[in-house]
């Protein structure tokens, strides 16, 4: 099985999930995206490399958030589990 690796590209146009397995956080976000009927790519920091992603979102963002889940969606970046139900709620895709 091949690892997915995220582009650098921060305007992407594919909306992203970054999990580690044993997550609860990440399980029930993925969750409520899904339901919400957002599709995105998962990421698993774990399988990916923990050092190598932190690296890469300090490159996309200035700073590292150090934490799972972790979303962007269209380019844009819209952060952890709280911020991801703030998300599907203010886009109203319920």
């Amino acid at each position: 099985m091949s690892v997915k690796i995220p582009s650098l590209d921060s305007n992407s146009d594919i909306n992203e999930l970054y999990v580690m397995e044993s997550c609860s956080g990440c399980k029930d976000s993925a969750a409520r995206l899904l339901e919400a009927g957002v599709e995105f790519e998962t990421y698993d920091i774990e399988q990916i490399g923990i050092e190598k992603v932190f690296k890469f979102w300090k490159h996309r963002l200035g700073e590292s958030p150090n934490s799972v889940p972790q979303f962007w969606y269209k380019g844009k970046y819209i952060g952890n589990s709280k911020n991801i139900e703030n998300f599907v709620k203010e886009k109203n895709v319920t």
